[in-house]
């Protein structure tokens, strides 16, 4: 009896711990986003058009931020404010955000299609077209191929 006491303890306390370190995505202020992202919404986008803003925590610390615009248009970023990602939520994405180079290629090879969502990853970004077509960049911007 006294071992299955202990074993209900531990389970307890694992869940407990685990618990109150996923508190998952907590509603901020736009004020409460570090600096950079603050600076990067005002420069592509109207801070007026933002619908809500989202911390997401995991084991207590900042995993990332969202920021959730009235059109759809959902942005992620890095807790050191660079941005993650960006989906089109109807609109296009602003070109600036883009680096040139991916821009001109798919200008070039795809001239009616419009980036849908663009994601920076530690190899490079990924870009999907509307339509639904996945393309994978080098950290330079370079073509690498086709995502299936």
């Amino acid at each position: 009896m006294n071992r299955f006491r202990k074993m209900v303890t531990v389970v307890t306390t694992l869940l407990a711990i685990n618990f109150a370190s996923a508190q998952d995505d907590v509603q901020i202020s736009f004020d409460k986003l570090p600096q950079k992202a603050q600076d990067f919404i005002k420069t592509h986008y109207a801070v007026a058009d933002i619908a809500s803003v989202w911390k997401d925590m995991e084991f207590l610390k900042v995993d990332d931020y969202t920021t959730v615009f009235n059109d759809g248009t959902k942005i992620e970023f890095y807790p050191n404010g660079d941005w993650k990602e960006v989906k089109s939520g109807g609109t296009t994405i602003p070109t600036k955000i883009i680096p040139s180079s991916i821009e001109q290629y798919i200008s070039k090879n795809y001239p009616n299609k419009a980036i849908k969502d663009i994601k920076k990853k530690r190899y490079g970004y990924e870009v999907e077209l509307v339509g639904g077509l996945e393309l994978e960049f080098n950290s330079k911007g370079k073509f690498v191929r086709i995502d299936d």
